[in-house]
């Protein structure tokens, strides 16, 4: 850990090295302050291989406490802020964090779902100290400040992320895995992805996404670890954003498509009157991008937008770059190194090029759910491929082109909503027989959520069910997932098995699309 540190610090000082709404930190004092949180977590016997979780709204505080948890061995669990006390209070049971790092605007949220959680850890509260009952709280900043030294931690012993992604039950699932190798040091890791990612060497991180998104921590994060100084935006706005690019020289930025599409409808004089020369990444994914915002994006910033293709289980498996992407339209990119991809049969064998199968991969990364291994074995298919079940086919030169989903995943605004977790809050209304959840077309998400509801009495098929079932869902979801329209049909579709038949209730709303996700 203290080599890993001093790297940092012999890197050479900046001023702004992590700098939010709030408070501007130096390298130096950032790195003192996680020492100390470090030296913190220990003294709460808080240790290599043991989890903290945290929820909290983007802050320099949050990137402090991921870097503490790197270097001192702790595994981490981002929370998304949007969690409902019932989701978060799930997910404080299951991964039974030893720690809860709480920022002070959340705290409500959080204090219901730890009385209905088995959580029984400490909470540190980012800000302002609020009092309750049962809870112990410790103040981070008085944390910080308390100079506890720690203990070192071997290099090869470093602290990996816990992210929850849904899964097709509805149910969250924790994806736990192994980044690269046993006995990889952290300084190699993070050589070994930012190398992969094309970090630029010493440069400026916009992060205007929430940082609990795997791709978010992927390209705002791991910046950090090779030194990289970040600027740390609360709320994405698409303004703010290009005054940001200008007046920090930022290098490098992951954005999903859409917040192009915001950037986009700025005025064209406004949004072309910023200096962007000093970008040299624009990351993209997330979500299939539109052709047409894809080449709009490129003449703003340049040939400096780089599309990738991965999930939180996967890592990033693609990339590729503006030029490419004129060349190969539509496609998502070759295997980055130490990535191999095979379009794969149901049975597991490999496919000819350009015949649309299974996407599989193989690395050195491996993967599981926390506490689910069913599901983990379901991911795995052929010689020892995974999958997280996209449908796609690679041409002749290798590149890689996404189809379709096999799971039933809607992608809007970049974030995953899965529909079994929405039907099943709508199937608990009294006047719902049966229910199904798609994405349909948008041009600003890519997707927007559709229930399509079948009344017990068809009589009741009327705005005042649809507007109660919209309140439904606001009261027992995170708001992202609140389906944006209510059709009433008369009978849902299934297969003789029992399964809804997504792929026919989908396709009048895609007919008129060239895109099927």
């Amino acid at each position: 850990m203290k080599e890993f540190l001093d790297g940092l610090k012999s890197i050479g000082d900046k001023a702004n090295w992590l700098v939010d709404g709030r408070r501007s930190l130096s390298r130096f004092e950032s790195i003192s302050r996680v020492n100390n949180l470090v030296g913190s977590l220990q003294r709460r016997e808080i240790l290599a291989d043991d989890l903290i979780a945290i929820f909290s709204f983007n802050r320099v505080e949050y990137m402090e406490t991921l870097l503490a948890a790197t270097v001192g061995g702790v595994r981490y669990t981002p929370i998304n802020w949007h969690s409902t006390a019932q989701e978060l209070s799930y997910i404080l049971s299951d991964a039974a964090p030893k720690a809860l790092f709480v920022d002070p605007a959340l705290f409500e949220v959080a204090s219901k779902a730890i009385q209905q959680s088995q959580f029984s850890g400490v909470v540190y509260a980012y800000g302002d100290l609020v009092d309750a009952d049962g809870i112990e709280i410790v103040d981070y900043e008085a944390a910080i400040e308390s100079g506890d030294l720690p203990d070192d931690v071997d290099e090869t012993v470093f602290g990996t992320p816990m992210f929850y992604t849904s899964g097709t039950t509805g149910r969250p699932k924790g994806v736990r895995g192994s980044l690269l190798p046993p006995g990889t040091t952290l300084a190699n890791f993070s050589a070994a992805y930012n190398s992969r990612i094309g970090t630029p060497p010493l440069g400026v991180t916009l992060l205007d996404g929430p940082i609990y998104h795997s791709g978010q921590w992927l390209y705002a994060f791991l910046p950090m670890l090779a030194g990289s100084s970040t600027v740390i935006q609360g709320k994405f706005d698409a303004l703010e954003t290009l005054r940001a690019i200008e007046g920090w020289k930022v290098t490098n930025i992951h954005l999903v498509p859409t917040q192009f599409v915001r950037i986009l409808k700025l005025d064209e004089e406004l949004r072309s009157s910023f200096d962007y020369s000093s970008l040299v990444k624009v990351w993209h994914g997330a979500a299939p991008c539109p052709p047409i915002v894809k080449s709009q994006i490129i003449e703003l910033f340049g040939n400096c937008v780089t599309e990738y293709y991965g999930s939180t289980e996967l890592g990033v498996n693609t990339m590729i770059s503006a030029d490419e992407a004129a060349k190969k339209p539509g496609s998502i990119g070759k295997a980055v190194p130490g990535v191999e991809i095979a379009i794969l049969g149901e049975d597991g064998e490999p496919l000819p090029p350009g015949t649309p199968g299974i996407i599989a991969t193989r690395s050195q990364r491996s993967f599981f759910y926390h506490n689910e291994p069913d599901k983990t074995k379901a991911t795995k298919i052929g010689d020892s491929y995974s999958t997280v079940g996209d449908v796609g086919y690679i041409d002749e030169d290798g590149y890689l082109f996404i189809s379709d989903r096999k799971i039933d995943m809607i992608i809007s605004g970049g974030v995953n909503i899965y529909p079994a977790e929405i039907e099943a809050v709508i199937h608990g209304h009294p006047d719902v027989l049966d229910v199904a959840v798609i994405g349909i077309p948008n041009d600003e998400f890519g997707e927007s959520v559709l229930a399509l509801v079948s009344p017990v009495d068809p009589k009741k098929a009327n705005e005042a069910l649809a507007t109660e079932l919209i309140n439904l869902c606001r009261e027992n979801l995170s708001g992202f997932k609140v389906p944006r329209r209510i059709d009433f049909v008369g009978e849902i579709p299934r297969s003789l098995a029992g399964k809804i038949l997504k792929h026919q209730i989908r396709a009048p709303y895609w007919s008129d699309t060239t895109r099927k996700i």
